[in-house]
């Protein structure tokens, strides 16, 4: 690039030479070209000068340039240390969060035949490995957990890793994807590499329809890159790397690849349902037992109330129940205790938020045609039109 810059200003001045030995034959025979000739140099000059400014800019451009990648390694190389100082796992570009879970089975409401699947896949396969293979069992069944947002899924995933005392490693979209191509692969690879380094390991996609969707809806490249290279570390996943089991979760089951459902990767598919009467009774319970409720409040009438309900609405309700006395103490009255028409008064402004993923399902399905597949999100869908029914005509 040097060459071609000093090549152009060399062509630059010999044309003005040229011009100057004009000048001198023609001030020497016609005096009436001085004027024009005098013209044509000051333009020659301008155009050197121009010259010499652009090339000096690109060159700024470029220095620039290089300057803002060794910033941007070095902000990265920082962030991992910083990262790893905290006990996080850093691979490559990739910030990888790890926890060790505080929480059980015991910790979560209702859900007894889920918890009990994933303890077949899982958590039994980390507590006797050796009956496992005994008996010639694969250990390791990836478990994909679907169901309708605010129900639980990230929750019990997480209680699974307490269960049995391994690592937790929960993969949401902001880790994974990036807008520089290769990057998102990359992190991917790093998320597993991670897993291995702190095995035994369970290694949870969160939102698995935002880097793991169909295929063929997609006419983006990087779409089908990143499917194929989870589909790579979900199959190398055998050996020594038995120690790191895999659940995902999603709340549009119907947008994952097909290829990411077959055996041996999240062949287990798990409905996670809205929480029954007896699982609504308990969320209230866990939410109000930090606040100053009062001893007459009956959770089963409150359970009743919130038929249809998700756990993240009823954890909602708690907290804007406890606004109410909150508001009027900061007003100046007399603090008081939360009491059954505060929850009352708050369900009155707050329905449930899963009419409208109910009704998203249910066309999804049609278009489809998984009912087959999805046949407890079915049997759901079914029972919530008849609750809506029900409700809508008392």
């Amino acid at each position: 690039m040097a060459g071609k810059d000093n090549k152009g200003l060399l062509i630059n001045l010999l044309f003005v030479i040229v011009l100057v030995l004009i000048i001198i034959y023609y001030l020497l025979s016609k005096e009436y070209l001085v004027i024009i000739i005098i013209g044509i140099i000051a333009i020659s000059i301008l155009l050197v000068i121009l010259t010499a400014i652009y090339y000096t800019e690109r060159q700024h451009k470029k220095l620039l340039v290089d300057m803002a990648h060794i910033l941007y390694d070095k902000a990265v190389a920082l962030e991992n240390a910083q990262k790893e100082a905290t006990g996080g796992i850093a691979e490559g570009n990739a910030l990888i969060p790890i926890e060790k879970p505080d929480i059980s089975f015991s910790d979560v409401a209702g859900m007894k035949s889920v918890k009990e699947d994933i303890k077949k896949a899982i958590v039994y396969p980390f507590e006797h490995p050796s009956l496992y293979k005994l008996y010639g069992k694969k250990i390791g069944e990836g478990i994909l957990l679907y169901g309708p947002p605010g129900c639980g899924k990230t929750y019990i995933a997480r209680a699974a890793a307490g269960e049995c005392g391994a690592s937790f490693l929960n993969l949401k979209i902001s880790d994974i994807l990036s807008k520089w191509v290769g990057e998102s692969e990359k992190n991917i690879r790093a998320a597993f590499s991670a897993a291995m380094k702190n095995a035994p390991t369970i290694l949870f996609f969160d939102e698995i329809d935002a880097i793991g969707s169909k295929r063929g809806e997609s006419l983006e490249g990087h779409t089908k890159r990143l499917v194929n290279e989870l589909l790579i570390q979900l199959d190398g996943l055998e050996g020594p790397k038995e120690k790191v089991l895999t659940l995902a979760a999603t709340n549009a089951p119907w947008s994952v690849d097909s290829a990411l459902r077959r055996p041996g990767r999240f062949s287990k598919l798990l409905f996670v349902p809205p929480p029954d009467f007896h699982a609504r009774e308990e969320i209230f319970r866990i939410h109000t037992k930090n606040k100053p409720i009062e001893s007459k409040i009956d959770f089963k009438e409150l359970a009743k109330l919130t038929e249809g309900y998700s756990a993240a609405d009823i954890t909602q309700i708690c907290d804007e129940a406890a606004d109410i006395p909150l508001r009027e103490a900061i007003k100046g009255k007399k603090p008081r205790k939360i009491s059954i028409n505060d929850f009352k008064q708050v369900m009155k402004l707050r329905r449930s938020s899963l009419p409208s993923w109910i009704r998203s399902a249910e066309r999804e399905l049609r278009k489809g045609m998984e009912d087959d597949i999805f046949d407890e999100l079915t049997r759901i869908i079914k029972e919530f039109k008849g609750f809506d029914t029900k409700k809508n005509n008392p």
